[in-house]
Order: C-alpha cells, then structure tokens, then sequence
C-alpha cells in the first residue's frame, strides 16, 4: 500500500451491497470484500456463512485521505445499512451480517464513536443505534467470484438489493436517487472522465462492460440506437458521451 493511503473497514451486512456505494467516492482506491472479526484464519464463505467463525462480512476500503475523509467514509457506511438492527441486515440474518465498525488507530475510533453518538441523537430513527465500533483485528478477502459482484452479476445483484429490502429500506430512509449506469467499453475514452465526476459529487453508479454482456448491448441498442461508448443511464434517460450540462441537469445538481 502506498505511504500515503489508508485502510478502513466496515461490516454491513451482504458485502455485494457494500462494495459499489464506497467504490463511487473520489479518493477510494480499492474496495475488497472479505471476512473480518473472527477466530478462523482463512476462512471460505461455507464457514462464515455458518455463523460459526466470529466473522463478519466486511468490506475492506483503501483510501486517499488527501481526497476523501474518515468522515465521508463514515457518512457513505451509515446511508446504506439499517444500523438499528442487532440481528442481520434486511432478509441476512444472523452474526455473521451484524454491523460494524472496526477502526484501524485512535483517530478512526473517536470519529467512529462521534458519528455514532450523533445519529443516536438526530432523531432520524426511532430506535437505538446498534452498530458495533470494534478494533481491528484482521481481515481476509472473499473469494473472487463475491469481488464487484454487482459489475459481474449486475442483474441479479440489483434484484438481490430490491427483494432483500435494503434498496426499499435506503429509499425509505435517505430518499431516492436516480440510478446512474456507465455503459463502457475496455477502449472508452470518455468514461474515465465521467467516473471522476460522479465521484467528485459523491453520486454512486454501476458500470457495466458492453463488450463482455450481451444482453446490455442489446439494451443500449433498443434503447438509444447507438453502440458507441460511454453511454450513461441517469434513471430513464440516455446520455452519449461526457455531456456535463446534460448529466448535472439530469441529476438536478
């Protein structure tokens, strides 16, 4: 890891569900999902899932804190959990889908600890706050197939997010946003381009590879007529190309 990077790491349940909201800030280098918390070194999804390790799904994010900050981090982890639930997360019950916020130094606990305090006290929700703040300990990545599920998977991770009530819950709870997808291609110019200025208003997306998924190229060509690259989905309406104007108009900023 670069000198100047840092680690935070964070349970919330389905670690599918963790992975893009961090990845669409500016400043988040990586975000791995893995296991963190528990007694068994190296442990398989079989054994985790059993609840019997002390593990939690856990997503493990690398970051530039020139550009980002503990507290966005923060922010980012408490808009896409229910942190009021001691048992799981949405239809994930169980230990091994509780909450948490494992802090790497001091610095990351007493923010943790001021966060938590001050959503206990916002009156957002009616009941207690309970998100364990636990120091970190360890951390093992997932196996490959649960890394950037959403991007490999993006239709049955956004019906896996609806049906298991956290996207409702999300709505319910923040208000909704327009889903944004970047429709790229491994010789998009222009995505780079996009992908820095969703991150730079903190807005989250999905991006999806047209030249590895069929179906989505099928999609963009019934939908727009056009197979070029990028091509953003701002709820129901097209853009081709970085268009500033038209993308801050479309997200109302």
């Amino acid at each position: 890891m670069e000198k100047n990077l840092k680690l935070a790491t964070f349970a919330g349940g389905c670690f599918w569900c963790m992975q893009p909201p961090f990845r669409a800030l500016r400043g988040v280098v990586e975000v791995v999902s893995g296991y963190a918390g528990g007694s068994k070194a190296n442990p398989t999804y079989e054994e985790v899932s059993s609840g019997r390790t002390g593990h939690l799904e856990s997503v493990q994010v690398t970051y530039d804190p020139a550009q980002v900050t503990y507290e966005q981090l923060l922010e980012t982890f408490w808009h896409n959990i229910d942190p009021t639930d001691p048992a799981g997360q949405f239809a994930d019950k169980g230990s091994q889908y509780r909450t948490a916020i494992f802090y790497h130094d001091d610095e990351q606990k007493q923010k943790a600890e001021a966060s938590k305090k001050m959503l206990n006290e916002s009156g957002k929700f009616s009941k207690q706050v309970m998100t364990e703040i636990r120091p970190f300990a360890n951390f093992y990545p997932a196996e490959e197939y649960h890394q950037d599920y959403d991007k490999k998977n993006p239709g049955r991770y956004h019906q896996y997010k609806v049906l298991s009530g956290r996207e409702p819950y999300i709505e319910k709870t923040w208000g909704k946003h327009a889903a944004i997808t970047i429709y790229s291609t491994p010789s998009c110019v222009g995505c780079r381009a996009i992908k820095e200025f969703l991150k730079s208003k903190n807005i989250a997306f999905t991006e999806i590879d047209m030249a590895s998924d069929g179906n989505a190229r099928e999609y963009v060509i019934e939908k727009t007529g056009h197979l070029s690259s990028p091509i953003v989905q701002i709820g129901d309406e097209f853009i081709i190309g970085f268009d500033r104007k038209k993308m801050e108009k479309a997200l109302g900023l």
